[in-house]
């Protein structure tokens, strides 16, 4: 008998959904929201409406993107062609994993859940804090078939509760007013909101994480197709909500301090020693340490799990190991090489992704199948990304394109949406005059390539 069935599918999408928020929630979910809110001030409301629309809910559509596509990452990505399924994922994996936020968790845990109470830093406490880090997150992520009882029932309840003790203390004792918002939110707030929340990475994780609810899922029990399916959809519900009731109450208690912070790190210290006294230093630690954690298990696990099904000459195991010794080499580099790395990659990667999530959502909606539709938008958000990476090291090819710089959001960075939306429109009409027929979501989990890398010992318990 299948653990699913021993425990019930619903408790299953429970306890992965519960996962799922943990994987998710990082140290940089943490500070976005307190920050946010006090910036915003007055103007609180459009701005974490603007951030809970690229912070929750396009993760949330980008899960269910894996989900109705029957399959991971990779396998979304041959719709648009062979060479890209292979190259697009691995930079996806490697931005946000072993190059970017899997140090990041090492590095933020160290600055601010061990320095901070302990008072302890250095070189060589910095090295003696990453290897203990990672090798417990390490251990975490060799036990796949336990990972979804290790993040989901106790890791994640023991996060929340920590969170929830800090909001509801926190805004009990801190009723300040609002202030004005400040510049950025001002004028736009709800923009500035949809900015802030891109900077949490959720959506190109999202895509990640895919991978492993669906072999959380199989390995409980739930089987391939319309059952996986919709336990999938209900386990992304469930993390989404906890996201943004999270986010709603950290950004509350941080337009509630009445004092302007550098950042919501200080912030939130702040807030936890005005809160809980002496012990709210070791409760914002314990907050940050496990939010770290069990972001770098699902960022291991998830990068490790598709390399294993890329190049399969080395196994899971040899992968996690791998991506973990890359990580921490990475965070003895320090956060700002590491962030020096990351946000051109970001920038080019953001439009590329948000496209193939709304085309794999919009192909599950129709009887055709999609092949101009992914490939031509999907090719003119890389353009319009391109264009972003290189502002970012200040090459301004708008000025000899001028129409380029009249596009509307083109100063946010965001004008590549209207141009893929129109071309994509127009390519779908092609698609469905050639009538191509669709494959079942069973059919697409059957050849997915991510079964493959599901050892027959964890299809049961």
């Amino acid at each position: 008998m299948t653990s699913a069935k021993r425990a019930g599918i619903p408790t299953t999408i429970i306890v992965v959904g519960l996962m799922l928020f943990s994987m998710f929630f990082g140290a940089g979910n943490l500070v976005f929201p307190p920050q946010l809110g006090q910036q915003a001030g007055t103007n609180y409301w459009p701005a974490i409406l603007g951030f809970l629309s690229t912070g929750v809910v396009l993760p949330m559509l980008a899960i269910i993107a894996v989900a109705v596509s029957g399959a991971g990452l990779g396998d979304i990505a041959k719709r648009t062609g062979k060479v890209f399924a292979m190259i697009f994922p691995a930079l996806i994996y490697l931005s946000i994993g072993a190059f970017y936020a899997i140090p990041r968790t090492a590095n933020v845990a160290y600055e601010m859940g061990f320095v901070g109470p302990t008072g302890i830093s250095g070189t060589v406490a910095l090295l003696l804090f990453v290897v203990a880090f990672f090798a417990l997150s390490l251990w975490l992520s060799l036990r796949r078939a336990g990972i979804v009882d290790a993040l989901g029932k106790y890791l994640t309840p023991a996060l929340l509760t920590l969170i929830v003790i800090l909001v509801i203390v926190g805004s009990a004792r801190l009723s300040a007013a609002p202030s004005a918002p400040s510049e950025e939110y001002a004028s736009s707030p709800f923009t500035s909101g949809i900015l802030e929340g891109y900077l949490t990475m959720d959506s190109l994780a999202a895509l990640v994480f895919g991978i492993v609810v669906l072999l959380s899922l199989y390995s409980r029990g739930v089987p391939a197709g319309r059952p996986s399916v919709i336990a999938c959809i209900m386990s992304g519900v469930v993390g989404a909500v906890l996201l943004g009731l999270v986010y709603l109450g950290l950004g509350h208690l941080g337009r509630s301090v009445g004092q302007q912070f550098n950042n919501g790190a200080e912030l939130l210290a702040y807030a936890s020693h005005v809160a809980l006294g002496s012990a709210g230093s070791w409760v914002f630690s314990g907050i940050v340490l496990l939010a770290c954690l069990t972001t770098a298990v699902g960022l291991i696990t998830s990068t490790a799990s598709y390399f294993a099904t890329l190049i399969p000459a080395v196994d899971y195991r040899g992968w996690s190991i791998i991506f973990t010794i890359i990580g921490a080499l990475m965070a003895n580099l320090g956060l700002t090489v590491i962030l020096d790395i990351a946000a051109p990659l970001n920038a080019l990667l953001y439009p590329v992704a948000v496209t193939l999530i709304f085309l794999t959502l919009i192909q599950a909606a129709l009887r055709f199948r999609l092949v101009w539709a992914y490939r031509l938008p999907v090719a003119l958000a890389a353009v319009f990304a391109l264009n972003d990476l290189l502002r970012s090291f200040d090459i301004e090819i708008g000025r000899a394109i001028p129409a380029i710089m009249k596009l509307p959001l083109y100063g946010q960075g965001l004008s590549w949406i209207l141009p893929v939306a129109i071309l994509a429109a127009i390519c779908i009409v092609i698609d469905k005059i050639r009538g191509l027929p669709i494959q079942s979501p069973s059919e697409i989990a059957r050849r997915s390539t991510l079964l493959h890398d599901l050892p027959e010992t964890e299809t049961t318990a």
